[in-house]
């Protein structure tokens, strides 16, 4: 009984997003516009490549090398095992959801099991450092040095979370012996690569526009002022989010604290691409959740105190 409520409850709000997409459809019409101008300018130029190369040097064993070189740091400071330097230093370079991305390859491969990954997952959460720097830092506040805060009070803060959750899940018993063998032919490893970046590719694509036209929505309906709009639309869509805190008229501090929190948090729409990439496994997304929120207390937090003190 309980079921036939909730799906009678999803139908009806689909229902009313379908009226909204109808009797709107210009507004809505811009939004997909808008979300693909996103998805074609800023997430193919970022992900295609990394995508690409990350998995040519999976096949030529750089989970081997990072894991000799890296490891002990992460079997030391985190309690992970020595493979998992692979996802953690390529998450840094690429940022979400790419962390998705490499957590499935250790997974597919049975490097890790599914507790491990969930830790992992928690800890992985980058933003890129040039969307960072040149895109918060220089082109929406108009400052360099803050798009450095914020970078470094998001990277700080999940490498902190890694470290308090350092005693969950630990196996470093049963490491996975990683061999130095070839899988894949170069030419069949990077036809393989292509096809499955593409297939993600448009995955995100249809998430980003799915939470931007929501957005849209809420902005056009719901009697809230500009600010707590904004708010909405930044837990929900990271990049609206962002967009909308950017063009409200308050102290560039506070802009600067609540975009933190954003990056940090993600939205629900990166978060629905982390696991849509991760689907075909039972990742613990309740400890995900909590640890973007935490994340984002956090990271914001060291932002306030930073540009207060300066």
């Amino acid at each position: 009984m309980k079921k036939k409520y909730v799906n009678l409850t999803i139908s009806i709000i689909i229902f009313l997003f379908l009226f909204e997409i109808l009797t709107h459809s210009s507004s809505i019409v811009e939004t997909v516009y808008k979300s693909t101008s996103i998805w074609f300018y800023n997430i193919v130029p970022t992900i295609l490549p990394i995508y690409i190369v990350v998995d040519l040097l999976l096949n030529y064993n750089a989970i081997y090398y990072l894991s000799k070189f890296f490891g002990k740091f992460m079997e030391r400071f985190f309690k992970l095992k020595k493979e998992t330097a692979f996802v953690f230093l390529l998450s840094i370079i690429s940022g979400f959801p790419s962390n998705s991305k490499y957590l499935k390859n250790l997974l597919d491969d049975n490097v890790i099991n599914q507790e491990e990954a969930s830790k992992l997952l928690c800890m992985t959460h980058f933003s890129n450092p040039l969307f960072i720097i040149e895109s918060i830092g220089v082109s929406f506040l108009h400052d360099k040095k803050i798009g450095l805060i914020i970078l470094i009070a998001h990277y700080l803060t999940n490498v902190l979370i890694g470290f308090m959750n350092r005693n969950y899940y630990v196996n470093l018993n049963q490491e996975k012996n990683i061999t130095q063998k070839k899988k894949k032919s170069f030419i069949n490893s990077l036809t393989d690569s292509i096809y499955n970046t593409i297939k993600i590719l448009f995955l995100l694509y249809g998430i980003i526009t799915f939470f931007m036209i929501v957005t849209t929505i809420i902005r056009e309906n719901l009697p809230f002022s500009n600010n707590i709009i904004s708010i909405l639309c930044g837990l929900l869509e990271m990049t609206q989010g962002i967009f909308y805190v950017n063009s409200l008229t308050i102290p560039i501090t506070i802009k600067a604290i609540l975009i933190t929190f954003f990056i940090s948090f993600g939205g629900l729409s990166i978060h629905m691409q982390v696991f849509s990439i991760l689907k075909d496994y039972k990742l613990h997304y309740k400890d995900y959740f909590l640890a973007r929120i935490i994340h984002g207390l956090i990271a914001s937090s060291l932002v306030f105190l930073i540009l207060y003190f300066m």
